[in-house]
């Protein structure tokens, strides 16, 4: 037998593949893995539904705004801007305000 021999011989020992049993925690742990990316991405769509209901009414309440602005008589210099138009405004304004901070909170 030649050193070459001898050398592939010792190299095929080497990398020849070892019988072993399957690694159970690796199996476990990829199956939690595929499990929680399951559930990542149920959440990300419900959460993509949710933002487009909340643009949505958040583009209603923002037409309602410019709706009541362009109805709303010209103030004339000697009225008070606090007309009904103005109160409905506020009133929308209040209701937004309320309507985003659950958003925000997650709630």
């Amino acid at each position: 037998m030649t050193d070459d021999d001898r050398i592939d011989a010792r190299l095929k020992a080497l990398f020849a593949a070892r019988a072993r049993a399957p690694d159970d925690l690796f199996v476990a742990r990829i199956a939690r893995a595929v499990e929680a990316d399951r559930r990542l991405a149920a959440a990300r769509v419900a959460a993509w539904r949710r933002f487009r209901g909340e643009a949505a009414a958040g583009a209603a309440v923002v037409a309602a705004f410019a709706l009541l602005w362009r109805l709303a008589p010209a103030p004339t210099p000697d009225q008070l801007t606090a007309g009904p138009t103005a109160a409905a405004l506020l009133l929308l304004f209040l209701w937004f305000a309320v309507e985003i901070r659950p958003a925000a909170t997650g709630k």
